[in-house]
């Protein structure tokens, strides 16, 4: 049976990052001071169930509902912790994806792949078309933690497997879902397969837009498609960019300014700027012995390392400073005192505090990045309190450095970092722009070219 019959879910964005021994339980799902719903502790699926022919969501920019117990997921090139879950066609490179699962006992988990179009919604392809060997496969290698507070298994996936391997480009979702379970899967990831048959030559700059040059990032670019025949480059050409590996402000639908010979120009003022924001905040908690430079307070309670990191403020008028170097708002999983940081990194709740004159009433503030998958879990988002007026959060995380930003999540839509964190022209910003091609008769969009730019030393 085809798996977009089966499935229809909502899924957001998307793809890439230990003590003595003890007898503890598992953690209670209640360990959260500040309110926060941990038994949905990732993201939300909606499943439309009213007849068999149910497809999963075309809109898949809000997520799966991750199971309550899967903590600290990571998807990237082997070897690679930062990377972005990119492989060529060939499948010479592979893809690890891990997680962790706060358990004593291992359950019977598989996965399978949903390709996708462009915008993330499933293609019209059935599985036969896409797969080569089996359409679903099972998860046989994991460890269980050792030397921590908090048990846990670790689970670990190499994609493409012998058995299972995808045979065409563009965007793939990773399923993973328990034995006979896969209308109730317990978390995804997304995923691309690149066939270069493009160049793309593009730049990062100060937005043209004078009202608009001291804050936004324009992207220009040109596509080149010598020898690769695109026989209608206005409707058959898909143009994405992303903006530090999130799909939740991705710009799509932009057509060709004017196309020469093999060259497609791409060249906006305005539908193609993007907030420059302001470099990440951070934490180390890659020891849970002694305070590093942004940590308030370490402590161990109720069987719980509980970590207080200082208190943070808004950056909205503050002059831009680049004194720290992030890392994109990714994070890096290590524990300070053993090199087998998958398996002997221990769990902390780290406690984040935001001071604010009142409670904002148009949206939501979140902790953002790849400590919440590029996404807004429950988990993540802050509460206000009103006697010390101050927003708050406690998050249950893998020993690491972290990235993070605070976001606004607007009720009518939009999510805005600037209204926090500010926004300036000289922040430095990692970009992607990925060149979807359907050509005329095709059922499915190909990933033909992929390029990285960055706005360091922009002027």
């Amino acid at each position: 049976m085809n798996l977009n019959n089966i499935l229809a879910l909502i899924i957001l964005s998307c793809g890439l990052l230990f003590s003595c021994s003890s007898s503890k339980k598992n953690l209670k799902i209640n360990k959260s001071t500040n309110n926060n719903d941990y038994n949905n502790l990732n993201n939300e699926i909606i499943v439309f169930n009213n007849n068999e022919n149910n497809e999963i969501s075309k809109s898949i920019f809000n997520g799966i509902k991750v199971k309550s117990s899967i903590h600290t997921i990571q998807l990237h090139p082997i070897g690679i912790e930062m990377g972005n879950p990119i492989m060529k066609l060939c499948l010479k490179d592979s893809l690890l994806l891990s997680f962790d699962e706060l358990s004593h006992n291992p359950l019977n988990y598989f996965y399978t792949l949903i390709h996708c179009n462009s915008d993330w919604t499933p293609s019209d392809l059935m599985q036969s078309e896409y797969l080569e060997g089996f359409y679903e496969e099972p998860i046989v290698n994991y460890q269980f933690s050792n030397n921590t507070i908090q048990n846990y298994i670790h689970y670990q996936i190499v994609i493409p497997s012998t058995n299972l391997k995808p045979i065409l480009s563009g965007n793939y979702l990773i399923i993973v879902f328990e034995e006979n379970q896969k209308n109730k899967p317990i978390l995804s990831q997304r995923m691309m397969i690149i066939d270069d048959k493009v160049t793309i030559r593009g730049s990062v700059k100060r937005a043209t837009d004078l009202e608009q040059r001291n804050y936004k990032h324009e992207i220009d670019f040109s596509i080149h498609h010598n020898g690769y025949e695109i026989d209608n480059p206005f409707s058959d050409v898909k143009p994405v960019i992303t903006q530090n590996s999130r799909w939740d402000n991705a710009i799509s639908g932009l057509q060709a300014v004017f196309v020469k010979d093999d060259e497609i120009v791409y060249d906006y003022e305005d539908e193609n700027l993007f907030d420059g924001g302001n470099e990440y905040r951070y934490f180390d908690i890659q020891s849970l012995r002694y305070l590093s430079e942004r940590l308030a307070d370490i402590s161990f309670e109720a069987d719980t390392h509980k970590v207080v990191l200082r208190t943070d403020e808004s950056r909205r008028f503050q002059r831009y400073s680049g004194l720290v170097q992030d890392i994109n708002g990714k994070r890096l999983i290590r524990v300070q005192e053993s090199s087998r940081n998958a398996t002997e990194a221990d769990y902390a709740l780290v406690r984040f505090t935001l001071p604010y004159e009142h409670k904002v009433t148009h949206g939501d503030l979140y902790i953002f990045g790849q400590i919440s998958d590029y996404s807004f879990p429950k988990s993540h988002r802050m509460t206000y309190n009103t006697e010390k007026n101050y927003y708050e959060a406690n998050i249950y995380l893998k020993q690491g450095y972290y990235n993070y930003e605070y976001i606004l999540k607007k009720y009518e839509g939009g999510n805005i970092n600037r209204f926090i964190e500010g926004t300036h022209y000289q922040t430095v910003n990692d970009y992607h722009i990925y060149i979807y091609h359907r050509p005329t008769g095709e059922s499915y969009d190909k990933l033909i070219g992929i390029q990285k730019l960055t706005s360091k030393d922009l002027l």
